[in-house]
């Protein structure tokens, strides 16, 4: 009997052993899939991100302002335009694409480059220029490689796509998968976007 019972305790142990095993492969696929994944998206879905429930942790019931200061990687970027005095128009009705730099985009910018930015009348320009006011629509999305976008600051931001399937802002990459917000779209961008001339 004693035996019997050892030995059903060891089938019972290498059972589990298998499921863990199991497991563990599963999740390690699925981590390594993801860079294989993200180029599935559709350019254009940089632009209009889905608003489906599947995508909980890229969707936000709140406004824009809000939503990037939930998110840790754009804490440079919320006190940024809050010096800059932008939040309160990131809170308005409306609908707004924001390109948001992370804070190693930040981080990464040169010396001399980020005195000259903070500047108040330069930290405002640089900002405006990673806005579009308005929705980008899937028509205005439709070809993307090649167009310009207008941004708040008036001049514009080109867009290509790379042989990987990247969409390129000027030299940034934008990051899939986009956030929706209740007043527009947050693109994750890895470069600061300096207009021209700056």
């Amino acid at each position: 009997m004693l035996n019997q019972n050892h030995l059903n305790a060891l089938a019972t142990k290498n059972w589990f052993k298998k499921l863990a095993c199991a497991v563990g492969i599963a999740g390690f696929s699925t981590f390594i899939s993801f860079p294989v994944l993200a180029k599935f998206y559709p350019p254009r879905a940089l632009f209009q991100p889905s608003a489906h429930r599947s995508y909980p942790y890229r969707n936000s019931e709140k406004n824009i302002a809000d939503t990037l200061a939930q998110n840790s990687k754009f804490v440079n970027l919320f006190d940024e335009l809050k010096q800059a005095g932008l939040l309160e128009t990131l809170k308005q009705p409306g609908y707004f694409t924001i390109f948001a730099p992370t804070d190693d985009a930040f981080n990464a910018l040169p010396k001399d480059v980020f005195k000259r930015y903070s500047q108040p009348q330069n930290r405002l320009r640089v900002l405006k220029y990673h806005l579009v006011s308005g929705e980008i629509t899937a028509k205005d999305a439709k070809d993307l490689n090649g167009r310009a976008i207008t941004t708040v600051e008036g001049n514009q931001i080109n867009i290509s796509i790379d042989s990987e399937g990247t969409v390129k802002l000027n030299n940034a990459s934008g990051k899939h998968p986009s956030t929706k917000t209740k007043n527009g779209v947050i693109i994750e961008i890895d470069k600061v976007l300096l207009p021209p001339g700056f």
